[in-house]
């Protein structure tokens, strides 16, 4: 019986054995570059659908805008004909004595509609607001109580002294119904001078609906739907739940939708994503709220969004890679065959050679060869080796440095914050990806007196850690030898002015606290302004910039400033690395966002309101990378 003969590669002869190992390597890399070409694709599909999504979600809140002003132009046009009339309606009221029931209301309706075109209305509404008198019987009794928000704002007019317009808003039918689902009309108010009643003026007229027409939300909705494929309904609402994208009838459409009610309650948008029907519904808020209008004209607008479109594209993506991938792979076997009878043993030692590279032996020789092509390829490799190798020193240099910054940084930091009576205090460094130069501290002053210090050096790494720790000592040696807070700083800059390098500064401010008195006397060297919390009003104040940055004018004189802390009053600390930190979509965390967290969180202690204005930073920046520390301290007034 003949042996059976097993396949094997190295059975096969030099050709063919270097053409199943090329084909081999043609259908892993073809395989390879398809498969990343397909992922940049669908990542590239997936990006442009998104950006998509996002340019219409900033057009429509543009373009809602853009309407109202223009509504709000023309709703304007009609304040002066109605302020003039009102002069009237006082005199009515005062001539009854305040008795509203002596009030002909229909005889000076019927005065005064003339100068008017459309049909006008009066209105008496008393303290509680409730409609006690009107030229419309339908709406006696009605209650504006069941209204929160329109009733704080007519009861702040009736407590007033002057005239007030409202915009053209739909109106309430009548008492029993109580949706705002009437009539387009136009108020204003006019309060008595005894405060017990506010005059109401109410115009109706068929210009409104008009005027309407003309500036549409429905054009909108309409120009959206063509801009993204992928929308598949808009759907613009007002605060009163009424549909106003719907360019029919006059007859309001009312919305019932508890999404809807979340997004008015929150005054905030956000999205919710249906997988059963590959659908993402987008809310998103248009504050258009007029603090001197009785009516919030913001509005609601829904954005469904289907994912059918983009799915279908990328089965066609898939399917194309795939064939392509496929006729890639065929041709390059054929084309390995041919180039195997060119190729000779010696190119598996450097196969080999290269592994061994690639695995991390970047000493591991390259074998020579005698033609010149395998010598050329030699070379290179070696050349890309070196490189390698320099570029893998480099990088451990540059590790090694922001390490030896970074152990400079939290050295000098204080290890314990003291313990000053009545008041509570806190503070934290979080180091980003390149060590900066920010540095805090608390100095014990004598007398019962901290000094705070906050700065935030130009540059990175460990030139910035080297001069963070000249600008530290020079700064807490100036302070502790004059004690005062001007001229503390002005001697501080002249000493690291003298020995700064070109292009060296630093950002700093520093206070004294007197505990007795609550008595902070501060000076700010270009530093961020810290943020003064007033308890009693719930405002928010800024400790302002008293001179330039230290070490750019040695003969810079800094004056100071002083702030009384009452009880419950906070100062928060900061340097710029909180207010720029920058999240996916390039925005900066900014002023505003942390006036917003001191206004939620003043009822924290100091560590828990600075664990939440990082916890918030940390949750606004998400995955994005941060080039600069973030650097707090909250000091609190117990």
């Amino acid at each position: 019986m003949p042996p059976v003969s097993r396949f094997s590669l190295e059975n096969l002869s030099l050709r063919s054995y270097m053409a199943v190992c090329f084909a081999i390597i043609i259908i892993v890399v073809a395989g390879f570059l398809i498969s990343i070409s397909y992922y940049d694709i669908r990542e590239e599909l997936i990006a442009q659908n998104e950006n998509l999504r996002v340019y219409g979600e900033r057009y429509v809140i543009e373009s809602v805008v853009l309407v109202d002003t223009g509504l709000r132009l023309y709703d304007n046009t009609l304040n002066e004909q109605m302020e003039e009339a009102f002069p009237a309606y006082l005199a009515s009221y005062q001539a009854s004595g305040g008795e509203i029931a002596e009030i002909d209301l229909d005889e000076l309706k019927r005065s005064l509609e003339p100068g008017f075109s459309g049909t006008l209305d009066l209105y008496i509404i008393n303290e509680s607001g409730v409609i006690v008198a009107s030229t419309v019987p339908a709406v006696l009794g009605l209650d504006f109580r069941q209204f929160p928000d329109y009733f704080q704002a007519i009861t702040r007019i009736r407590e007033g002294d002057s005239f007030a317009v409202d915009r053209v808003v739909r109106s309430i039918p009548s008492a029993s119904e109580g949706t705002v689902t009437g009539t387009l009309r136009k108020f204003a108010y006019m309060p008595t001078p005894d405060h017990r009643y506010l005059l109401e003026m109410g115009l109706e007229s068929d210009a409104f609906f008009q005027e309407r027409t003309d500036l549409s939300y429905h054009g909108i909705a309409a120009r959206l739907l063509g801009l993204n494929p992928n929308l598949v309904s808009v759907r613009i609402i007002d605060t009163n739940r009424v549909l106003v994208s719907d360019p029919t009838a006059p007859d309001a459409v009312r919305i019932d939708d508890p999404a809807i009610d979340l997004v008015l309650a929150n005054r905030w948008g956000y999205a919710t994503t249906d997988p059963a029907s590959d659908t993402t519904t987008s809310y998103l808020f248009a504050d258009l709220k007029d603090p001197a209008a009785a009516s919030d004209m913001s509005l609601v607008i829904e954005l469904v969004y289907s994912g059918a479109l983009l799915q279908e594209k990328l089965r066609h993506v898939l399917f194309l890679h795939v064939l392509i991938g496929s006729i890639a792979v065929g041709m390059g076997v054929v084309l390995a065959y041919g180039t195997s009878r060119l190729l000779t043993r010696p190119i598996k030692d450097i196969i080999e050679d290269v592994d061994t590279i690639a695995r991390g032996d970047l000493d591991h020789p390259v074998r020579g060869m005698q033609n010149p092509e395998f010598t050329s390829l030699e070379n290179s490799i070696t050349t890309m080796i070196q490189r390698i190798r320099d570029y893998s020193q480099e990088i451990a240099r540059e590790k090694a440095e922001l390490q030896i910054a970074a152990t400079i940084q939290l050295s000098f930091l204080p290890r314990t914050l003291p313990r000053v009576e009545g008041y509570d205090i806190a503070a934290a460094s979080l180091p980003a990806r390149e060590v900066g130069g920010d540095f805090y501290d608390l100095i014990d002053l004598g007398a019962g007196k901290t000094g705070f210090v906050i700065a935030d050096v130009a540059g990175k790494g460990v030139p910035a850690a080297l001069f963070m720790v000249l600008s530290r000592t020079t700064v807490r040696f100036s302070m502790q030898k004059t004690g005062g807070v001007s001229r503390a700083m002005a001697d501080a800059n002249r000493m690291i002015s003298a020995d700064a390098d070109q292009g060296m500064f630093v950002t700093l401010f520093f206070g004294i606290l007197d505990p007795r008195s609550g008595v902070f006397r501060y000076a700010n060297a270009g530093h961020n302004p810290p943020l003064h919390y007033h308890a009693a009003t719930g405002e928010i104040t800024q400790l302002r910039v008293t001179g330039m940055a230290i070490g750019v004018d040695s003969d810079q004189e800094y004056g100071e400033d002083m702030v009384t802390l009452r009880q419950g009053d906070i100062l928060v600390f900061y340097t710029d690395g909180v207010v720029e930190a920058i999240n996916i979509h390039e925005e900066a965390f900014g002023e505003e966002r942390l006036h917003g967290v001191l206004h939620r969180s003043c009822h924290l202690s100091a560590a828990g309101l600075l664990q939440e204005m990082h916890e918030q930073v940390q949750v606004f920046v998400g995955g994005a990378p941060q080039f600069d520390d973030i650097t707090l301290m909250v000091l609190k007034a117990g």
